[in-house]
């Protein structure tokens, strides 16, 4: 994100990097600890993760992945599946927990939107760094739906298929990082694979929410 900004434009990647590390990660990962709360599990309540202090959610390797690409992560919320009680099922409480935070990206990029969405904003920098936190969350939002462990489209993707198919879930779960960094590592002349994929789907969200 900060290496590939243009000169002119540093400043307001900057202000968008902190915060984006500093709020909407945070916000990302309270939103996966209060739905889990909510629903019966107290596992993350008892750790302090809800919360949106940056300090109880920052990992140091997602918050410098995120300076030089377009997505990176904070500490995965830890919670108990069994203890989802308040859930129609178990399945259906862990997809909920899932996709919370997937959730308060797309949220947090529609309440950033706004601004520009109604032409409220003169200011250059201003306008440079809200259009980056927009398009930063939408590329969270899409980079965690893909099914791929530790994303959290993995876990949604483990409750949805059926049981025969356990076995693509055990040799995603095992071979997960070895694909994300197949993904993540630039092309010459492409860039990234999550890139190729996901930016097409983020330009059309950003589209709806922006209007340009």
């Amino acid at each position: 994100m900060l290496l590939n900004a243009p000169t002119g434009e540093m400043g307001a990647a900057i202000i968008a990097y902190c915060i984006i590390i500093l709020g909407c990660f945070p916000a990302h990962e309270f939103g996966h600890a209060w739905v889990a709360t909510r629903l019966g599990d107290t596992l993350a309540l008892r750790e302090g993760r809800v919360t949106l202090n940056p300090m109880a959610h920052i990992d140091p390797i997602g918050a410098l992945i995120l300076a030089v690409a377009p997505f990176g992560w904070a500490k995965p919320v830890p919670f108990y599946p069994s203890n989802l009680r308040k859930a129609p099922s178990i399945s259906a409480g862990i997809i909920l927990v899932s996709i919370a935070g997937i959730t308060m990206n797309l949220l947090l990029a529609a309440i950033f939107a706004l601004p520009l969405r109604f032409n409220l904003v003169q200011d250059a920098t201003l306008f440079q760094v809200l259009f980056l936190i927009v398009r930063i969350n939408l590329f969270l939002a899409v980079f965690n739906l893909i099914p791929i462990p530790p994303l959290d489209g993995s876990k949604v993707l483990a409750e949805l298929l059926p049981y025969r198919y356990r076995n693509v879930i055990d040799a995603l779960e095992r071979y997960g990082m070895w694909i994300m960094l197949l993904l993540i590592v630039p092309l010459p002349g492409v860039g990234s694979l999550v890139s190729v994929l996901v930016t097409p789907i983020v330009n059309g969200l950003s589209g709806l929410m922006l209007g340009f």
